[in-house]
């Protein structure tokens, strides 16, 4: 037996033209009373520019208002997301699962415990035999290579039998991550029926994965079901806000998001589950035409493969009720900013593939989201400085109160302070009110003692809005810069992201002191020129202002620690540790223990590491061409060490080199056994 909540197309456009319409509404409300409120002397292009950027502003706050309230009202009723079918009975499975890992350069230790986490959970569910798991690597760090190796055998004696556990690397990184699932796709993919993909710092509960293989088996047309992940192991100040934020409004949000998306609805790029079939008939990702960063390989893929398989015919789903999926928490601002670098260039790259043909106009409202969650932000800014320079403008130019022509009345400029107030307090309702409505949510089930007791939830969220009010404008100069430098053509390249560490005062000194010089000029000339508009500018200045410090202090773990220990941004996933994080917590000194990070030292004194790296060298595919002066070099160095016991200094190039040739690495095993 199935159950289902049906829903039909048409209740389905009404949904849509409720959000978008009340989107609509609201914008012209406020728009009507922004143009009443400013100053009638303004100059005629100084108001319409102004009136535009705030119609594009305020149009993107309503949206996530009104979608954040509707949300809010499905998560009230409790009711399952309408529209597909869920298993009432758990049946055994009938398909096969592979469980994808892609990676880079990441501490392989931490991967490995991770998927071995995992492993333990699908195993308690009884389905453990329906999955494989691939560990897919682009390490391009010799010494991480062979230390992914080494995991990878020290990890299949911890993994559960009913499970295999492969291990690929690829010897070019075509397409980043894309390119690497799709050479699997290419490669296994005939061998399943779906793949579950994961990023390194992912965590998916067995029951979860079991549950979204049964809704792909009921619902065969259905080509992504992505579980929401929630972020968790958090220790820096920085991290446990954001943290904190995701568990108590993020929730509203995805709830929100669904209720007009249905069956239309994007995909994360990880912590999701995807029909392989629907993948290869429909995710051939196209290479951008020009030069980067605007041409080459699309870095956002994961929009770009939602909006290629809705056009295919296939339904993507995003669906709240699946728990059990996780991620980390980016632990600083500065690490944060650094993903959405990359993040701003893949959703920029966007603006092509909004146009393209046959797209569903659901993805075309998906890709715009994206782009504008960036370009909000450089023309807030632009906003703000056309709103200074136009008061500036009548301080250095006044108004002509009389005018030549004979007049009995002068001419009086109208400016509306009561208006303006009203729309910035309306304003700040709409970005604050849905975060109480995701502490309602917890009041309504009785679960405020998960996330601190009720005291501790609202000093928790006081405090998360005053955080995010500070670091609000640091990031809106950030993206800003983002935005310039796409614009400008500066690619961002592929960094491993950072998963732990702090920010020390030099770093951010170098990285905010442009935000504190215009946060210190800024006020200044508020302050001396525009003494009306000094604490009207305040929420913007004092963030910029002490954006060294914020950078800094936020990044302390001991922080953080000192915050959880007095009820400060709790999750319940502190409260009650989720079992798969255990396990990890358990499996990854094991790991840790047989890590040595030597590179090809490692190789040579270990015969059977030796005989996997050779083995792995014969099905990963042909060697990169270093050319012989780098081999030579690497050979000498190599030679010293096993003749000498001088430890070899290898470039990045050398050490791959070796390790692309078994000869020579089976000839220095031998001669360090004859010693």
């Amino acid at each position: 037996m199935i159950k289902t909540r049906p829903i039909s197309p048409a209740q389905i456009t009404f949904r849509r033209v409720l959000i978008f319409g009340l989107m609509i509404l609201t914008t012209l409300f406020l728009t009507i009373k922004w143009i009443a409120a400013m100053p009638t002397d303004a100059h005629s292009a100084a108001r319409i520019v102004m009136t535009v950027l705030f119609i594009l502003t305020t149009g993107w706050i309503s949206l996530f208002f009104w979608a954040s309230i509707f949300g809010f009202f499905e998560l009230l009723a409790g009711k399952n997301m309408p529209g597909i079918i869920w298993p009432e009975k758990k049946t055994p499975l009938k398909s096969k699962t592979a469980i994808l890992m892609p990676i880079y350069n990441e501490e392989c230790d931490t991967v490995y415990a991770r998927l071995l986490a995992i492993a333990a959970s699908l195993v308690k569910t009884g389905q453990a035999q329906s999955y494989d798991m691939f560990v897919l690597s682009d390490t391009t760090n010799p010494k991480i290579w062979v230390e992914e190796e080494n995991g990878w055998i020290n990890a299949q004696k911890l993994m559960p039998e009913e499970i295999n556990l492969y291990y690929r690397r690829r010897p070019q990184n075509i397409a980043r991550k894309s390119g690497n699932i799709e050479d699997f796709c290419h490669k296994w993919g005939a061998l399943y029926d779906y793949m579950v993909v994961l990023d390194a710092d992912s965590l998916l509960e067995g029951k979860t994965i079991v549950e979204m293989s049964r809704l792909m088996e009921i619902n065969r047309d259905t080509g992504i079901i992505q579980a929401p992940p929630q972020c968790i192991n958090s220790h820096s100040l920085f991290a446990r806000v954001q943290q904190f934020a995701g568990k108590v409004y993020g929730n509203i949000v995805s709830a929100g998001l669904c209720y007009w998306q249905v069956h239309d609805s994007n995909y994360w790029g990880h912590n999701a589950i995807i029909r392989i079939k629907a993948f290869m008939e429909c995710c051939g990702l196209p290479v951008l035409k020009g030069p980067k960063p605007f041409g080459g390989h699309i870095l956002s893929h994961d929009f770009v493969e939602a909006a290629l398989i809705r056009r295919g015919g296939w339904y993507a789903w995003l669906l709240p009720e699946l728990g059990g999926s996780y991620e980390e928490c980016p632990p600083t601002m500065i690490d944060f900013a650094t993903r959405d670098r990359r993040w701003c260039q893949g959703n920029i790259q966007h603006l092509e593939i909004l146009v393209s043909k046959h797209i569903h106009p659901i993805s075309r409202i998906h890709f715009t989201i994206g782009i504008m969650s960036y370009l909000s932000s450089p023309l807030w800014f632009i906003f703000l400085v056309a709103g200074i320079l136009v008061a500036l403008g009548h301080v250095y130019f006044p108004p002509e109160y009389f005018s030549t022509e004979q007049s009995l009345f002068p001419n009086w400029p109208i400016f509306d302070k009561m208006g303006t107030i009203t729309l910035f307090l309306i304003s700040m309702f709409m970005l604050i009110f849905p975060k109480f409505l995701g502490m309602i949510i917890y009041l309504k089930n009785n679960k405020f003692k998960n996330i601190g007791g009720f005291f501790g939830t609202i000093k928790s969220v006081l405090a998360e809005i005053v955080f995010s009010a500070l670091i609000a404008p640091i990031m809106m100069i950030f993206q800003t810069k983002f935005v310039w430098e796409i614009l400008t053509g500066q690619d961002v390249g592929w960094n491993t992201q950072s998963r732990d560490g702090y920010t020390t005062w030099k770093e951010a000194f170098e990285r905010h002191i442009g935000h504190t010089i215009l946060g210190v000029l800024t006020t200044y000339v508020v302050y001396d020129q525009l003494p009306a508009l000094f604490y009207w500018m305040l929420p913007v200045t004092i963030g910029l202002m002490l954006s060294i410090p914020l950078s800094v202090l936020s990044s302390y773990e001991g922080l953080g620690r000192f915050a959880f220990k007095h009820n400060w941004f709790v999750i319940p996933e502190e409260k009650h540790t989720p079992e798969i994080t255990q396990t990890v917590q358990k499996n990854a000194p094991l790991l840790l223990k047989q890590s040595k990070k030597r590179g090809v030292l490692d190789v040579i004194e270990d015969n059977y590491l030796l005989q996997i790296h050779t083995l792995m060298l014969e099905t990963n595919g042909p060697a990169p061409d270093f050319g012989k002066s780098i081999l030579n070099e690497a050979r000498i160095k190599l030679d010293n060490y096993l003749n000498y016991g001088k430890t070899p200094d290898f470039s990045r190039e050398e050490e791959i080199a070796l390790l692309y040739e078994p000869k020579i690495l089976e000839e220095a095993c031998i001669e360090l056994k004859l010693k």
